[in-house]
Formats: structure tokens, C-alpha cells, sequence
């Protein structure tokens, strides 16, 4: 599996879900995560990690989780380790995007 970025992207490409919904397109491409824009699918802006991805090809990004899957994360604020140094909830939820922690000494390279 090939690890994704900000290089393999870019705003207007189409997201999928692994059961093939449209969640909507790319607004903006950031180190760590992406911005789905908020729309018929999703309430609020979603901030998707790169590590949700399956496949890029042409203008189509496709996720490895369903419509439902994808609905229930709470990706609604983008990952900010950097601000948070001390703040164990911000810690958390920046690991479940992927974000290197160097505090965390299971899995300092968040495989």
C-alpha cells in the first residue's frame, strides 16, 4: 500500500467510498489530511487522512472504509498535533489521523 500524500492529490478530484459513494471533491490538500467539503453527504467540512486512502487514479480518490464508516468519524477538525503538545485528547484524536507523535513509544512510526 502505497503511502499517500499531499503530492498525490489535488482540489476538484473526486472522493469515494470503498462501496462506491461520492462523498464530494477535494477543497484543499494539507501535509497531513485532506478537506472534503461539507455537502449532501457530510454536515460539516471532513478532514480525511491520507491513510484512509485506497487508490488514486486519474481525477478519483478512493477510500478503504464505506459511506457509513466514513460518516461516523470524527474527522470535523483537522489534525494539529504541534499546538496541542500537552493536551492528551488532542493527542489522541491526532493519532487516529496519522499524525507522527514522538510521545508515543509503541508506535513511534504510527504503522
Amino acid at each position: 500500500m502505497p503511502d499517500w500524500n499531499e503530492h498525490n492529490i489535488r482540489p476538484s478530484m473526486e472522493v469515494y467510498t470503498s462501496d462506491g459513494q461520492k462523498l464530494g471533491h477535494i477543497a484543499k490538500a494539507y501535509e497531513d489530511s485532506f478537506l472534503v467539503n461539507k455537502g449532501y453527504f457530510f454536515p460539516a467540512n471532513r478532514y480525511i487522512p491520507y491513510s484512509a486512502i485506497a487508490s488514486v487514479e486519474n481525477d478519483r480518490v478512493q477510500l478503504t472504509m464505506s459511506a457509513d464508516e466514513a460518516k461516523i468519524k470524527g474527522w470535523e477538525k483537522r489534525p494539529d498535533y504541534e499546538d496541542h503538545l500537552g493536551d492528551p485528547t488532542q493527542l489522541f484524536y491526532d493519532r487516529g489521523h496519522g499524525v507522527h507523535d514522538p510521545f508515543d513509544e509503541e508506535n513511534p512510526n504510527k504503522t
